[in-house]
Order: C-alpha cells, then sequence, then structure tokens
C-alpha cells in the first residue's frame, strides 16, 4: 500500500469500527493479538428466501483489506436469483478471522432485506403473470440504504419471475433505484397532492369544484406540461368520483386530447382508501359483482376461490373475514371495486384505458387478485417490503477454522455450535467456481 493510501486506510477503519457490533471488534483484537486464522463463516436466513446478495458480496470485497493475512473467498451455494430453503446457507465467506470479524455486521445488514424482498417480489409476479409491477416501497424505507437493498431484492425476484413467464416489474419509482431494473428514470405520474393542487385553482378562479372535476383539470395540466408522454396516467379517487371523474378524463382524452397525436394512451390509477368503497359500491354491491364474475353462488365460494392454493401460514395471521375486507368486498382496493371500474369503462364504451391498482398489494392481496382473474394492468407497489422484520434477520456462523501451524500450513477445524451442523461444509454445498470479484 502506498504511503498516500494510508490516510484513507485508516479512516476505513475507523468507519467500519463505529457500525460493527463491539463484540466483533473484541474478538478481532483477540484474534489479532494471539494468532491469526483463516476463518469461513456461513451465512443463512430462517426463512425461505431468494438469493440477492450480490450488493453484499460487493461491499465485502470494497472493506475487505488488501494487506489481509489471506484473501477473502466467496463461494456461492446457489446463483443470484436462485430460490432457497429456510436454513441453507447462501453463501460461505473465507478469510482472516482478524479482518473479517469486524465486517459481520456490516455484510448482514445487506443481506435479509434483499433476500425476502426479491422473494415477495417473485410471489406477486407469479400471482399476476400478466400484470407489470412498478416498485413504489421508496417513501416507506428509512433512507437509501434500505430503499436500494428492497429494490435491488424486487428486481432479482422479478427476473426470477420473468424467467417463468411473467411480466414481473417494469421499473421503479426513483431514479437512483431505476437502473436496478434496467432503466434510467424513475415512472410515475401524479400523486393526490397534484389533483389537490387542480382543485384549489379551480377554486381561485371562482370555479366550482362539483361541476368542473378537479381530476380533469390534473389530467389537462399534466398533458399540458409533459407533451411528450405516450401514457397519462391519471389518479380517479380524490374526490371519491372514480368512475365519474374517468369517464370526463376519456371524454376530453379521446374527443380532444389525441386529436393531433393518435398514438398517446390512456390509463387510470386507482388508490382508493380503506375508509370507503369505490364510487357506487358499497358490501352487498361489492358481493353481488363478483358473484357475477366468478359465477358463484355464495359469498363463501368465492373466497374459497380466492384462497385456492393458500396454506394456513399464507394468511399472515388474518382470520377469513379480515381477508374478505381487505381484499374482496370490503372498502379500499378490492377485487370488486376494480371488476366494478373495468366495467364502467366498457359500458361506456372505453376499452382501451387499462388499470393501474395500488394499496396494499402485498404477496396475499396479489395471490388473492390472481386466482380471481381481476383485470389489473399494472400494480403499483412497495409491500413487497417484508412485513415481519424478524424475517429478515440473516445469521452468520463461523463453520471452519483453519490454524497455521509450525511451517505456515493452514490446518482445519470444522466447529460450530450445537444445533447448527448443517451448516458445516459438506459435499455439494458449494458452486462449482469460487465466486470472485
Amino acid at each position: 500500500m502506498r504511503q498516500t493510501d494510508l490516510p484513507a486506510r485508516e479512516k476505513l477503519k475507523s468507519d467500519i469500527a463505529r457500525r460493527s457490533d463491539a463484540y466483533f471488534l473484541k474478538t478481532a483484537a483477540i484474534v489479532a493479538a494471539h494468532g491469526d486464522c483463516r476463518a469461513t463463516y456461513a451465512v443463512f436466513l430462517r426463512t425461505d428466501c431468494i438469493v440477492a446478495v450480490d450488493r453484499a458480496v460487493e461491499l465485502l470485497h470494497e472493506l475487505y483489506p488488501a494487506d489481509a493475512t489471506w484473501p477473502i473467498e466467496v463461494r456461492r451455494t446457489a446463483p443470484e436469483g436462485t430460490i432457497l430453503a429456510s436454513g441453507r446457507p447462501l453463501l460461505y465467506v473465507s478469510g482472516s478471522m482478524t479482518a473479517l470479524a469486524p465486517l459481520e455486521t456490516l455484510l448482514l445488514q445487506r443481506v435479509g432485506f434483499a433476500c425476502v424482498s426479491a422473494m415477495n417480489a417473485f410471489t406477486m409476479c407469479q400471482a399476476m403473470p400478466k400484470a407489470s409491477f412498478i416498485a413504489m416501497e421508496a417513501r416507506h424505507c428509512t433512507g437509501d440504504d434500505m430503499h436500494l437493498a428492497c429494490a435491488y431484492g424486487a428486481s432479482v425476484g422479478s427476473r426470477t419471475a420473468q424467467l417463468m413467464g411473467a411480466v414481473a416489474f417494469i421499473g421503479t419509482s426513483t431514479t437512483i433505484a431505476a437502473p436496478l431494473f434496467g432503466a434510467t428514470e424513475g415512472l410515475g405520474t401524479m400523486p393526490h397532492a397534484l389533483i389537490g393542487y387542480a382543485k384549489a385553482r379551480i377554486l381561485a378562479r371562482g370555479g366550482d369544484p362539483d361541476v368542473e372535476s378537479a381530476t380533469l383539470e390534473a389530467a389537462k395540466l399534466y398533458a399540458e406540461t409533459f407533451p411528450d408522454e405516450t401514457t397519462y396516467t391519471v389518479l380517479v379517487d380524490y374526490d371519491g368520483r372514480e368512475i365519474t371523474d374517468a369517464l370526463a378524463v376519456c371524454h376530453w382524452f379521446y374527443s380532444e386530447a389525441r386529436l393531433q397525436d393518435r398514438d398517446k394512451k390512456l390509463a387510470f390509477r386507482i388508490d382508493t382508501h380503506a375508509g370507503r368503497h369505490l364510487e357506487g359500491l358499497d358490501w352487498g354491491g361489492s358481493v353481488e359483482t363478483l358473484l357475477r364474475w366468478t359465477h358463484k353462488g355464495t359469498p363463501g365460494e368465492v373466497a374459497k376461490l380466492a384462497l385456492q392454493g393458500f396454506m394456513i401460514d399464507d394468511l399472515d395471521g388474518l382470520s377469513s373475514d379480515e381477508i374478505r375486507d381487505k381484499c374482496l368486498f370490503g372498502t379500499g382496493v378490492t377485487a370488486a371495486s376494480i371488476v366494478r371500474f373495468r366495467k364502467a369503462l366498457d359500458d361506456a364504451g372505453y376499452k382501451t384505458p387499462t388499470i393501474v391498482a395500488s394499496s396494499g398489494f402485498d404477496v396475499l392481496k396479489c395471490r388473492v387478485f390472481g386466482n380471481l382473474g381481476i383485470p389489473v394492468d399494472v400494480v403499483g407497489t412497495g409491500s413487497f417490503i417484508p412485513a415481519k422484520i424478524n424475517r429478515t434477520h440473516a445469521t452468520a456462523d463461523i463453520v471452519r477454522y483453519e490454524m497455521p501451524d509450525a511451517e505456515g500450513n493452514l490446518v482445519p477445524f470444522d466447529l460450530v455450535k450445537v444445533g447448527r451442523e448443517h451448516l458445516l461444509m459438506g459435499a455439494g454445498r458449494l458452486s462449482p467456481e469460487p465466486r470472485e470479484r
């Protein structure tokens, strides 16, 4: 290492020390004082997941000291994007114990969220294979680290789903995460705030927002500001008039906005909150809508079809009544509300606008919508973020200590705490070739 590199190296060591758990730092100090050894860590999760650890491995290579006693070696048990059973090691990391011990905390921070997000995203895409997905988790994250970890996981899960025929994720809402999905910019059109702004404009000029649609006003403002966009996605639930406002936008769009450009497309995003039903619906109307859609005779038969293929653990602790409220007949964006909205557009002769659904589209809701064949074209969701934090807790155990003998040869000792013997490196656990940077 060049002399000029020393300050940077010392600063990096200081940064690592401030972020690492104290017991790992003390372990490194003890090992350094009494003789370094080559240690092999097994990294694993206690839940089924999809391998999404490339970013974590990159971090290891960046932080591992170049002057360590032994070079770092990372061996994968399965390629990136592979579905892995609970408890099975994701990878084995070998190197100087003195150098690796302080890095364990930073490594584990970057494993769990990505791998569980990948599994959730994959399952959601598989449940609704014909729908496009847009990742919208950024505002629910604690910062860039969490956002990028979850977005990376979603991109890995998406690619696995695409291999199985799903459309899967087409992008994300932020530019910082866009490259993970093969894009350069974030996707999105309008939030509720823009509709409120349009409504304020109507009031400011003395207009009546009960007569003039604020949603239509926002759509016009959007089209004027972004004339080169090919698809206008209009949010329609601000005033609780999803159908009325959507039809007003359709009339404007197909009679005026497209006169100069027949290639432009229209989409509607439904984000009705859980405090009310879609315009024109109530519980009874929702039941009637889904009975017709599914050709079933009772709400119970609809629910049985919706939960086809579910195991008890898949219900996230929800009762059947709670699932009916969340996904089928209750308030918010339900299966009934999407079917009713689609029918209203079709009956008015507007069959080409696509439907973007958002609000609570987690694994359970996507599977219910998929089982019922609900006509959603795009899903905007951040609910692939793990709902239970303890499911994301990645763990690492040292499974091999290689101690130098008098001649400097390494003598291996395969050791692990009782109950973790399955982590020991046996035949068939490792990839044929070490994964090196």
